[in-house]
């Protein structure tokens, strides 16, 4: 099996974290590693043992690179995936794409252009609980979906409010572009396509930030079934809880390890009508393998193996719903999501 040639543009945290996939994995090899910060990208090439660049052309021009992975901002991170995709690169790049639905377009038609493959990287689809979940869904164990519950909740840390996710200069909104993005996702893997959205945003405790950092949200498909969420950070404690209600049972899923505590799923399905589910719990090891997985998973899509699972058009989808959220915070009213 092939080889893939990989390059990194932004070497922060999730730039690391994405070059540890790999190398743990041992089947591709990073090649190059550019960041406008160049101690940061000295450190990152140093540590994948490999040059830095500080011209993008040079690094998107590398013998033979087939992919790359873009860690940045979201404010520059459009930018570098066209240039990318325009040199017929197959990329991977950090949720959210793009600022709004707009961007998404913009994107979505230049990735049908060029033939190359785009992937927005929504790892939480690859925690074993949510994946598993989305598996035994498929299998009718639930029967159709009625509604889903969910809360992600951040610990934060001093000075949160003055981070780069909190400030208009590198980001659109706070915890719902953030976070909340994670869950939209997820509930539309489960569900699909929402046509009516509702949220309040406020910020209730990081006041150096004109962002949310609470966001409490609606959206309901055509057909009527529900997603309700809460993102937070003022959780204090680091919490994440995924609850999908069928006709016939539930999945619950809770934790995401580490410091969201143990990742469990609990399938509860119906014997007889007011008596209490039989339940089954699976408890999944603490390290995060999410990030490895999606890396298997990117492969396998760049080498032809497997359809992509987060397309160019499932995250216009998203971003559509994540503006009609932000509308619908800012209009306080119920936003009616356009299906075009």
């Amino acid at each position: 099996m092939k080889n893939l040639k990989v390059a990194i543009i932004g070497a922060g945290f999730i730039g690391k974290k994405r070059a540890d996939s790999i190398k743990e994995l041992g089947q591709d090899k990073i090649v190059g590693v550019y960041d406008i910060d160049p101690a940061r990208c000295s450190a990152l090439a140093e540590y994948c043992k490999v040059p830095t660049f500080n011209n993008l052309k040079d690094l998107l021009n590398i013998d033979g690179l087939d992919a790359v992975i873009i860690a940045t901002f979201p404010k520059a991170a459009v930018g570098l995936v066209k240039l990318a995709l325009k040199h017929k690169k197959h990329v991977l790049v950090e949720k959210p794409l793009g600022y709004n639905s707009k961007d998404a377009k913009e994107v979505a038609r230049l990735v049908k252009s060029s033939g190359k493959l785009l992937k927005v990287g929504f790892n939480h689809r690859y925690h074993p609980a949510v994946s598993l979940a989305h598996k035994l869904f498929k299998e009718g164990e639930i029967g159709k979906i009625m509604h889903i519950r969910a809360v992600y909740g951040h610990g934060a840390r001093p000075g949160y409010d003055l981070e780069w996710r909190m400030q208009k200069k590198f980001s659109r909104g706070g915890e719902l572009f953030d976070q909340g993005v994670h869950v939209i996702d997820m509930a539309h893997w489960f569900l699909g396509d929402f046509s009516k959205a509702q949220a309040i945003l406020q910020n209730s405790f990081w006041k150096k930030s004109p962002f949310e950092d609470n966001a409490f949200c609606l959206l309901q498909t055509a057909k009527g079934q529900t997603a309700q969420f809460h993102v937070s950070i003022t959780e204090w404690k680091n919490k994440f809880v995924f609850e999908i209600f069928g006709e016939k049972g539930y999945l619950f899923i809770n934790g995401l390890g580490r410091s969201y505590g143990a990742e469990t799923l609990t399938l509860g399905q119906e014997e007889k009508l007011g008596r209490p589910y039989k339940e089954k719990q699976w408890v999944f090891p603490p390290e995060d393998i999410s990030w490895k997985k999606e890396w298997e998973d990117f492969r396998a899509m760049s080498l032809g193996k497997k359809s992509f699972e987060v397309a160019a058009k499932e995250n216009i989808a998203v971003m559509k719903s994540l503006d009609a959220l932000y509308k619908s915070g800012q209009q306080h009213k119920i936003i009616t999501i356009p299906n075009n």
